[in-house]
């Protein structure tokens, strides 16, 4: 079943009581006497609010107990690079389709990396205006 996310909601997409409650914690979360951005990763209280974030995150978008929800910092550039490190372990390859910025960045970052990377469809020659066409059976086992 595939579900598609609009985030694009507008300026105001949360309500006003949870910016609030966003805002109150930032100096004190709950009763830890610290921000969020104190404590340690590895602490009692950061391991909960890990925890119900992935939870409300499986619940939402129906993400099966087989499949791993990673939280990862940096921003999406950061992750060009930090995908493949963490995924490509067994097989050292990976297919890329290109179809915009991001994809065609990741893929030049895994080429970086040193990794067996092919980009099996593209949509670069109509100027990246959509996502090319994937089949099974042009992906490598």
């Amino acid at each position: 079943m595939n579900r598609v996310f609009n985030f694009s909601a507008g300026p105001s997409m949360l309500p006003l009581p949870v910016l609030e409650k966003a805002a109150s914690e930032l100096v004190c979360y709950g009763t830890s006497g610290m921000s969020v951005m104190e404590m340690s990763h590895r602490s009692p209280d950061y391991e909960a609010i890990i925890q119900d974030a992935e939870a409300m995150l499986r619940k939402l978008m129906n993400i099966p107990d087989n499949y791993k929800v990673l939280f990862l910092q940096g921003g999406a550039s950061t992750q060009f690079a930090a995908v493949p490190m963490n995924l490509i372990n067994r097989t050292g390859k990976a297919d890329y389709a290109v179809s915009g910025q991001f994809s065609g960045k990741a893929f030049k970052e895994a080429q970086k990396l040193g990794y067996d990377v092919k980009c099996i469809a593209t949509s670069k020659e109509d100027n990246l205006d959509h996502v090319p066409v994937v089949t099974r059976d042009m992906i490598r086992p």
